[in-house]
């Protein structure tokens, strides 16, 4: 399995217009924005308490230079970051995470088995999360 965590822009490329599984990792949070990912992922993360502090604390950092970003975004970046998972993501404003407040987030150009396309977006993991099966258990 890839060492990385997708988030819900680069599953929507993957999944819906490509048909492909999911290489590495999904948050918990992109299976809530695209439920459809499951039958496409072996592994959701559920994010920790020290994941919504890490993101808490750059929010707060990027609302002082009146740059917020999306919460769910930021919760999925600390995921990765906290996990030492590349993040790989479509958005553009994970550059601003990286030059803003997280410098050591690393920008990739490729999705794993593609051309380079779009930006992929790389940070610096204890997986302790139940797998798909479980979370389909849980009613998801």
């Amino acid at each position: 399995m890839e060492e990385a965590i997708y988030d819900t822009s680069a599953v929507i490329e993957l999944v819906a217009r490509k048909r492909q599984r999911i290489p590495g990792y999904v948050s918990a949070l992109t299976v809530v924005e695209y439920p459809p990912v499951l039958r496409f992922v072996d592994e959701v993360l559920y994010p920790r308490k020290r994941d919504y502090l890490l993101a808490t604390k750059w929010q707060a950092e990027l609302r002082k230079i009146g740059t917020p970003l999306p919460a769910v975004d930021l919760v999925i970046a600390a995921q990765a970051y906290n996990e030492n998972l590349a993040l790989v993501t479509l958005d553009k404003h994970f550059k601003l995470l990286k030059q803003l407040v997280a410098p050591r987030l690393e920008i990739r150009d490729t999705i794993q088995g593609n051309s380079p396309t779009r930006h992929y977006f790389a940070p610096p993991h204890t997986r302790a999360s139940p797998g798909v099966s479980e979370l389909w258990v849980l009613g998801a």
